[in-house]
């Protein structure tokens, strides 16, 4: 056997060596497979690990056969007949078995985002105080045409607006509730004072102390405000 190889460590050329010897330097571990080799005949130096008499490609084990031995009902054994063809007793979960698992796990949940009484009370008193701001502001209106006070006293609109809010947020706060803590709304209620409307700046005073309990808070921070 001809002695044309050379290969080459790190910046050293080595060689020439036969083929054998290349062999024998690969089963030593001297020449790794990023290591750069070349015969006569190549158009240039080339990485070992592409030359298959010295990295033969890994053998790949051919797949089993399928197994084609008959079922007790005389078939063929398929990938797909398993179900068919396995007389074997099965469990079989319901669908009502699995709705019921999930209710049982949603129940602590829905639990734990339980609506404080204390919300509900504040979306009532904000229910109660935009019909008695409406009633106000219409009343202040009616009262004031004959003079010009319904022309230059803004109090008339702002507490015809706040009340329109009132409601709104109020029936809001009664069904779903995804507005977040209604601390403002409950400040303009206090503000309603400018206008004699004592109710709605005790509704709103006792709004704020409820928005306040820790209960409240809990809720609307689980809820993401």
């Amino acid at each position: 056997m001809n002695a044309d190889w050379f290969y080459s460590v790190g910046d050293t050329r080595q060689g020439p060596v036969t083929e054998d010897d290349l062999k024998g330097l690969v089963a030593d571990g001297r020449l790794r497979p990023g290591d750069l080799v070349w015969r006569d005949g190549m158009p240039d130096w080339v990485e070992a690990r592409t030359v298959p008499v010295l990295f033969p490609a890994p053998r790949v084990e051919p797949l089993p056969e399928q197994d084609d031995r008959p079922t007790r009902r005389g078939r063929r054994r398929d990938k797909d007949d398993f179900e068919v063809d396995d007389d074997r007793p099965r469990i079989r979960r319901r669908e009502d078995d699995y709705d019921r698992y999930e209710d049982e796990y949603d129940r602590p949940r829905r639990k734990r985002y339980e609506k404080p009484g204390q919300v509900q009370a504040v979306g009532i008193m904000m229910l109660v105080g935009g019909i008695l701001g409406v009633l106000t502001a219409l009343g202040l209106g009616i009262a004031a045409i004959p003079t010009v006070i319904c022309c230059f006293w803004p109090g008339i609109y702002f507490e015809a607006v706040v009340a329109v809010l009132f409601i709104i947020r109020g029936v809001n706060m009664l069904n779903q509730d995804d507005q977040g803590p209604p601390r403002t709304l409950a400040i303009l209620q206090i503000i309603c004072i400018c206008n004699g409307d004592v109710v709605n700046c005790v509704l709103g005073i006792v709004s704020i102390i409820m928005l306040n309990d820790p209960n409240v808070e809990e809720y609307y921070r689980k809820r993401g405000f």
